[in-house]
């Protein structure tokens, strides 16, 4: 198998197994805590996604899924944030936003990093865009970025939901 299938089958695993692992939880299930000032489950979903749309959109020079169809005024949040340094309220209220809207954005995202994987050359994934960050190759980029932050997440939102009682979804 060449890199780029491989990217696609190991992203586009990690999107299917995050939208099974949230789709059927409760708002009470997505915005519970194990203790104060940890991320529930809602959160780490919305932040997974809104991350990779950042990075997708950076790295296209395009604009993100969230601005360009104004997400952040149909969820309620302001449009330059993604969850990093999220204070304790703005953690909860990411964790409480719908999850059939949070799962709709994030399916257009999915869609919108499939096809910049699938747009990727074989022969340049050793690029690095900026001459200042000679160590950040599209390669680099993508397997920190996407999917190891991605799994990352779904790891930590797989264990929030094992101290619930619940599985990972099959």
């Amino acid at each position: 198998m060449k890199a780029i299938p491989f990217i696609q089958l190991t992203v586009n695993g990690m999107h299917t197994a995050m939208v099974n692992d949230v789709k059927a939880l409760t708002k009470e299930q997505l915005a519970w805590k194990p203790a104060p000032k940890t991320n529930p489950v809602g959160f780490l979903f919305w932040h997974t996604v809104r991350v990779e749309d950042t990075m997708v959109s950076n790295w296209t020079k395009k604009t993100s899924v969230w601005e360009e169809d104004r997400w952040f005024e149909k969820l309620g949040l302001d449009a330059k944030v993604y969850g990093t340094g999220f204070q304790e309220p703005d953690v909860d209220k990411a964790a409480q936003l719908p999850i059939d809207q949070v799962i709709a954005y994030a399916e257009k995202v999915f869609r919108n990093t499939d096809a910049y994987i699938g747009s990727l050359d074989e022969d340049k994934l050793d690029f690095a865009p900026n001459p200042e960050r000679p160590n950040f190759t599209i390669a680099v980029m993508v397997a920190n970025f996407l999917i190891a932050h991605g799994w990352w997440h779904l790891g930590e939102i797989r264990y929030v939901k094992g101290m619930q009682g619940m599985g990972a979804a099959r």
